[in-house]
């Protein structure tokens, strides 16, 4: 199977629609395989809507969310936006859920608990497989015609989201980074869900996440990068520390103690605490050259899809230095 590769965050801070649909076709003209959108409502377009226009002017990239959340939007509504924008891209929607980040956290709202979790993600992916519900009211499902079921995700980190996501999930999108020792675990975790659930672990696929630059100067990409890289790895950190190696174990904790989750995103920590460790794990940024090597070795493991979020200050030399000078090495191989 070749290797997936998606853009992600196709919107962080742009507010015109037309710059995201030139965005998303010339993604899809660059040969990569998806585009996802983060949900941050009120400071960016909303996501679904976003998709579906997209979806009117691109025919073969995957069209995903990564990630939206219950607090603000309640399974049923959610089940009824992912069916309908698989319906419109023809098959080509993804939904990513998580239990709330960010934009939940500053409205004063607390993310959702786990177990209310898997029950949402278990209604919604039970909703667009075309079945009905049982409600107080009643039984209901989705009744306009579902040809083919929308993929549900779930975006995790820690042990108990990784088991979730394995006992009743299409995919996972990995937020624990590039680390092939942290990829392994997290495989393993997502596996005892599913053989608790009595599933195949081959059902539950998986796509690694992080930050991209691609620059001459691999150092200069690496410094682009740093103050991004800031809020995936607290958000990782927030559920466990396990994953993380004895010898930067200090480095990690002062990061973490100094983060604050209610400033503006390039500003939630001092970034001398975003250290090289931090930057290796949750980045592929360098030369076009360390780039490939870096996802060779994602490969060689068994990565089949990647999720890159190019820095934004630096988003179209990203996208087309990546599509020129690292894509084709990979797109041969297949």
């Amino acid at each position: 199977m070749s290797l997936k590769f998606s853009l992600h965050s196709l919107h962080g801070g742009v507010k015109s629609i037309d710059e995201i649909h030139k965005r998303a076709q010339r993604a899809e003209e660059l040969g990569y395989d998806g585009i996802f959108l983060g949900e941050s409502h009120l400071s960016s377009i909303d996501s679904f809507q976003t998709l579906a226009s997209c979806a009117m002017l691109t025919q073969r990239v995957l069209l995903g969310i990564a990630v939206t959340n219950m607090v603000f939007r309640h399974p049923t509504v959610l089940a009824g936006a992912a069916a309908s924008l698989n319906e419109i891209s023809k098959g080509r929607a993804i939904l990513g859920l998580g239990t709330g980040d960010g934009p939940v956290y500053t409205q004063g709202l607390k993310a959702t608990p786990m177990k209310q979790f898997e029950e949402g993600v278990k209604l919604i992916r039970h909703l667009v497989r075309g079945n009905s519900a049982r409600f107080p009211t009643g039984e209901f499902g989705i009744s306009f015609t579902i040809k083919k079921p929308a993929p549900i995700y779930v975006s995790a980190e820690g042990p108990k989201g990784l088991q979730l996501a394995g006992r009743c999930a299409d995919g996972v999108i990995l937020g624990t980074g590039f680390d092939l020792r942290v990829f392994d675990w997290a495989k393993n975790k997502i596996r005892e869900g599913t053989e608790s659930a009595g599933r195949d672990a081959k059902e539950v696929a998986m796509v690694a996440a992080g930050m991209l630059c691609v620059r001459d100067d691999g150092k200069e990409a690496r410094r682009i990068v740093r103050n991004r890289i800031a809020n995936r790895a607290h958000h990782n950190f927030r559920f466990t520390l396990e994953t993380v190696p004895a010898e930067e174990l200090n480095g990690v904790q002062k990061f973490m103690a100094g983060f604050d989750v209610m400033k503006p995103m390039e500003d939630r920590v001092d970034p001398d605490l975003v250290n090289d460790y931090l930057v290796r794990r949750f980045s592929i940024a360098g030369t076009p050259g360390e780039c490939i090597a870096r996802i060779e070795e994602l490969k060689a493991a068994g990565v089949e899809h990647l999720m890159l979020t190019p820095a934004r200050k630096v988003y179209h030399e990203s996208v087309e230095a990546f599509a020129s000078k690292v894509l084709p090495h990979f797109r041969s191989q297949a």
